[in-house]
């Protein structure tokens, strides 16, 4: 009952407050303006996001197909992909694409990217200025690898002749795998920054919100390329 009691409080409508009084903490928690353009450009990288997850599933399918033809084309397919599980027998165009053994190797090192600013994340809370450098520096090195990684097998589809218009499993992946890059190149932006102000002697906080976002944008790419990469391998 006390959770609700502090809730019904309405401490801005309390009169004779002078500006700058304290009122139990609750002007300290207020989110940042940073936190709050983050979250929202959050949310809307998760609409586009999802909204190409739909593309990609409604491509996918021929759902105009008999019952006799959806039964034979998901009985040939592996009990784990798309077709099996949801009975979606794949569009006559469809062509599964090979999957690169490059690809796991990247996303193992978009994890320790993650895990990197994670750390990076803990050294700033606990004032471990002098671990904060290098821990940044990772974070951003290994997503550079990530994104060379994901080039070479770009390179190593086009050398095969899959391009885009081979199949729309390309297309699609192509389209995957360059908006989410995209995305990371955008958080580099401001990873560069970061690191610069903490290179330049910043203060752990001057910089506390900077790397808590970076972290918090760097686990969230994670996540979405792990659900594309899962929705890739399944069908």
């Amino acid at each position: 009952m006390k959770f609700l009691r502090e809730l019904a409080k309405k401490p801005w409508l309390t009169r004779g407050l002078a500006v700058g009084t304290d009122l139990g903490g609750v002007a300290h928690h207020r989110p940042s303006i940073a936190a709050t353009g983050l979250w929202f450009y959050i949310g809307v990288a998760t609409v586009m996001f999802s909204l190409i997850v739909a593309a990609y599933v409604l491509r996918l399918g021929n759902y105009g197909a008999d019952p006799a033809s959806v039964a034979a084309a998901t009985s040939s397919r592996p009990w784990w992909t798309l077709a099996a599980l949801c009975g979606i027998p794949p569009a006559d165009d469809w062509q599964p694409m090979a999957e690169p053994a490059l690809l796991w190797m990247n996303t193992g090192i978009l994890i320790v990217s993650s895990i990197a600013w994670q750390m990076a994340r803990s050294d700033v809370r606990h004032g471990r200025m002098d671990k904060l450098p290098f821990t940044l520096i990772a974070g951003g090195v290994l997503a550079f690898l990530f994104l060379a990684g994901q080039l070479m097998v770009w390179r190593q589809l086009v050398d095969g002749g899959q391009f885009a218009a081979a199949s729309p499993a390309y297309a699609f992946f192509y389209l995957i795998t360059a908006m989410h890059g995209l995305h990371l190149l955008g958080g580099l932006i401001f990873w560069g920054l970061t690191t610069t102000k903490v290179m330049q002697g910043a203060k752990a906080g001057d910089v506390k919100t900077d790397v808590n976002l970076c972290a918090i944008y760097w686990h969230y790419l994670l996540i979405i390329w792990i659900v594309m990469f899962v929705l890739l391998l399944i069908t």
